[in-house]
């Protein structure tokens, strides 16, 4: 007679599990508590004659242990949620690498691949700006009594006012080329006449624009056959999240916008870069700000899925001169020269085209602040590296300048 098999023979199984050499091993016993129910539930084999016929079966436990249930548990929170460490000088890297990131993710979601830069100081105010803030600096001059502070602070007042007016010129030249700048590279669809190199240069990017072009002449609708037009099929998109090959699904039409204007967001001469943009239907401008103490938001004339604030100013660096195709130069100051110097160099170096587009947008200012004669003349650098760029007041002047080598390059 086949004895049964007891209960505790079933525990002292369920508490070891044999492997492929034969031997039996110890569990964990709660996962044998789990297993001999298991064995407890588990349906006697069907006889040949049973089968075909409906057996009952146990439900399969939804998890491989039973959950655990505490009255009061520990609270834990993730690391990438944790704002005390991500704001820590040990996840420095990691706030790093989400600044690249993001930023070259959002960039290839809106199809830029092409960008010209604008730098230029902050304090410039436009023609409507500067007399408003002169009227309120005068009208609280005459209404301060002489030896206060309140009158002493509207003379300082008048006395910067005084010292950044012949700015005021610039601020219109800036609007009126970036405003060209981008109606230009709307109508000429600047992304079927210029090779993008900036500091990319991925090959992969130039054999996917001769695939997408080759493309297009393939599925043109053919006339005169007596045919319906053939209907276009849809482009090859990436998804939002690759980096170096476009994103959104009309990120092709958007890349052959062309050229976007790129400022530092602040206010100046980037603002008026950006309103120039602004003020061309259809056209958007890219902002990447900075964060400082006396510097809240960009300014209003940035394209809101195109505002970027950066913590570090390598980051933006590098995100500024990526997709940079030309360079616009208004007059400035230490944080102008310092951005600008460093393009020159990039050029200079091969490290990007050496045929990239300089503009100095105000001669005088830029050849009295700066001896580019005695740069060559010492011979620190090649009287070439001074003559490839255009030192100019004139915006027809600069406009040409730059598109003729957008078309060249």
């Amino acid at each position: 007679m086949k004895r049964s098999t007891s209960t505790d023979e079933m525990m002292t199984f369920a508490c070891t599990e044999t492997l492929k050499d034969g031997h039996a091993y110890p569990i964990n016993p709660k996962l044998a508590t789990n297993k001999k129910r298991l064995l407890e539930d588990q349906p006697t084999p069907a006889s040949p004659q049973l089968k075909g016929r409906s057996t009952s079966t146990a439900a399969e436990p939804e998890y491989h242990r039973d959950p655990s249930v505490y009255a009061n548990p520990t609270p834990t929170e993730k690391a990438y949620r944790n704002a005390d460490f991500l704001n820590s000088s040990h996840a420095r890297p990691l706030r790093i690498l989400a600044e690249y990131e993001e930023t070259m993710q959002r960039l290839a979601a809106n199809g830029i691949k092409a960008t010209v830069q604008f730098f230029g100081s902050a304090r410039a105010k436009d023609g409507e700006k500067f007399e408003t803030d002169k009227a309120k600096a005068e009208s609280e001059l005459s209404n301060a009594e002489p030896g206060t502070p309140q009158h002493a602070e509207a003379e300082a007042a008048l006395k910067k006012l005084a010292a950044i007016e012949w700015m005021v010129e610039y601020m219109d030249k800036t609007r009126q080329l970036a405003r060209r700048l981008t109606l230009w590279s709307i109508d000429s669809r600047l992304g079927h006449s210029a090779q993008n190199n900036g500091v990319s240069r991925n090959k992969s990017l130039e054999r996917l624009d001769k695939l997408v072009n080759l493309h297009d002449k393939t599925v043109a609708p053919q006339h005169g056959d007596g045919q319906e037009p053939a209907e276009p099929k849809a482009k090859y998109t990436y998804p939002a999240h690759v980096t170096d090959a476009g994103g959104s699904s009309n990120s092709y039409t958007s890349h052959h916008a062309g050229l976007y204007v790129c400022t530092g967001g602040g206010p100046g001469f980037m603002e008026a870069a950006n309103r120039g943009a602004s003020d061309v239907s259809g056209g958007r401008s890219i902002g990447m700000g900075i964060s400082l103490p006396f510097e809240k938001g960009l300014n209003p004339y940035v394209s809101d899925e195109l505002a970027f604030e950066f913590h570090y100013f390598f980051t933006r660096k590098f995100a500024m001169a990526f997709h940079m195709q030309a360079l616009v130069v208004a007059p400035g100051g230490f944080g102008t020269c310092d951005e600008m110097f460093e393009i020159m160099t990039l050029k200079q170096t091969g490290k990007m085209q050496k045929n990239l587009p300089i503009v100095l947008l105000g001669k005088a200012h830029w050849l009295k602040v700066i001896d580019w004669k005695a740069f060559a003349e010492s011979g620190t650098i090649a009287q070439k590296d001074v003559d490839e760029l255009l030192f100019t007041d004139d915006v027809d002047e600069a406009f040409e300048f730059i598109t003729e080598r957008l078309i060249m390059n």
